[in-house]
């Protein structure tokens, strides 16, 4: 949401000023998340933490872009900022399992909290002070489109991360919900269009980059998200404890460094196609899903999993970095902001929030349909089933518990079994249809004529952040 409307602020204050108003306030809205026991309290918290998130990255960006590229070359800063700012992201999720796991998940909030302040300390002591008028162009900027962006991305996350929760329809908020977040989204639309000072210029939309970026960047999301699938598999099959789970995204790293690396010698030298840059990204996931098709089994080894979760992270890198120097390449320096509001919603937005539901009511799915077809198996004249029933039985019997109670205990291990089976066949035939979905795309990406000839212009960086 902030993304337009930074340079307006920005150009009213300095850059002291922005940091410490914007520190201070995530210090205060990070303190009430740590104490706060409402989830809607912490969801619009973290909703305006996010938002001015936005302003100190855009400073930071301003001011690293000289260390990565001296000459301001969009495709060797990317190849830099992009696997530093995501690898940070994955160490914070790694930390905050850490905490939550030894401690509680408030600690996560209450270490913010310690880390802005020395932030605030460092801008205080290092920052120069500058006298300049503050003043605001709040004219220039479209205030009321704000509310109906967020209010459509807010209600969206919120309908598919808790649709299945709330059994979907059945919960008066979400049919609320249902009825507002395309009324919402025609209004957002209409004003873009009727608005001069415009939030998202659809202007972005003229040309057929943007929609076939944002295209892209949503199948690569959704590849992306199968981690919540591999998630499902080590809890309910490998029984891998939170934290380890958590701790199995470290393994991203390696697959971003040398993705960062691979695209900024391709550009560089620009040998090849950038269609093929598309599809290898596309064939590291293609790798990633082929590893976990053939690799899960009740056998398997957390190890296992090291592999596929770096080609993940190689495909995720490439087609981020790719994606966002196709989508900006031919745009004009007064709409990249807006290209950042849609890349940016997109991604890190809509595209898991959808995502992860799809799969979760999928394998939810799945998991039910696996469990009615395995159940069927479960009688005593299925010589396999009764042998080991009989044998679970008698173990019972001998540790000493009565022939009830050994009844129910060899009851619970066959549903538990049962229930791991389930889970492994769903998960094993969604990442099957993932991976011809994966295979698919990456065909279609290496005759797709992105670029017409082989050698493309050497674009400038903005002080955008797509």
């Amino acid at each position: 949401m902030a993304y337009p409307i930074i340079r307006k602020i920005r150009d009213a204050a300095t850059s002291k000023t922005v940091l410490l108003f914007n520190l201070v306030m995530q210090t205060l809205l990070s303190f009430i998340c740590g104490y706060a026991k409402n989830m809607d309290v912490i969801i619009m918290c973290s909703f305006f933490i996010g938002f001015l998130k936005a302003f100190v990255m855009y400073e930071v960006v301003v001011m690293i872009q000289p260390f990565f590229s001296r000459k301001k070359v969009r495709s060797e800063f990317y190849a830099w900022f992009y696997p530093l700012a995501f690898a940070g992201g994955q160490v914070s999720i790694a930390l905050t399992a850490q905490l939550a796991y030894y401690y509680q998940w408030q600690y996560m909030y209450y270490l913010v909290v310690i880390l802005l302040l020395v932030a605030i300390i460092f801008v205080l002591c290092f920052f120069t002070y500058l006298r300049r008028p503050i003043y605001m162009h709040f004219k220039r900027a479209d205030w009321k489109s704000i509310p109906l962006a967020a209010g459509v991305m807010l209600m969206t996350i919120y309908f598919f991360t808790y649709g299945r929760t709330l059994d979907w329809f059945a919960s008066g908020r979400l049919r609320i919900y249902a009825v507002l977040i395309p009324l919402l989204f025609l209004l957002f639309i209409q004003r873009q269009k009727d608005n001069h000072e415009r939030f998202a210029s659809l202007r972005i939309f003229d040309t057929f980059k943007p929609a076939i970026g944002y295209v892209f960047m949503f199948f690569t999301m959704l590849f992306s998200t199968t981690s919540t699938l591999v998630t499902n598999y080590m809890n309910s099959v490998l029984r891998v404890d939170s934290l380890h789970s958590n701790m199995l995204a470290m393994w991203l790293l390696p697959g971003f460094a040398l993705g960062g690396f691979i695209c900024f010698w391709w550009f560089r030298w620009q040998r090849w196609r950038f269609r093929y840059l598309i599809s290898g990204g596309l064939w590291c996931f293609v790798v990633y899903l082929a590893l976990l098709y053939f690799g899960v089994s009740t056998n398997a080894t957390y190890e296992a999993l090291y592999l596929p979760t770096f080609f993940r992270g190689l495909g995720m890198m490439v087609l981020f970095i790719a994606l966002a120097l196709f989508v900006v390449e031919d745009l004009k320096p007064d709409i990249i902001s807006s290209n950042t509001f849609f890349m940016i919603g997109i991604r890190s937005s809509l595209s898991p929030a959808i995502a992860a539901s799809l799969f979760s009511n999928w394998l939810y799915h799945r998991q039910t349909e696996g469990m009615h077809v395995l159940a069927e198996g479960m009688r005593m004249d299925n010589p396999l089933f009764a042998g080991q029933f009989s044998q679970s039985l008698t173990n019972a019997l001998a540790s000493g518990h009565s022939l009830e109670a050994a009844a129910q205990l060899a009851d619970n291990s066959f549903y538990t079994t049962l229930q791991q089976q389930a889970t492994l066949l769903g998960v094993k035939a969604i990442v099957g249809y993932m991976l011809m979905l994966a295979i698919g795309l990456a065909v279609v990406a290496a005759f797709i004529p992105f670029h017409k000839t082989i050698r493309v212009p050497v674009v400038k960086t903005g002080d955008d952040m797509a």
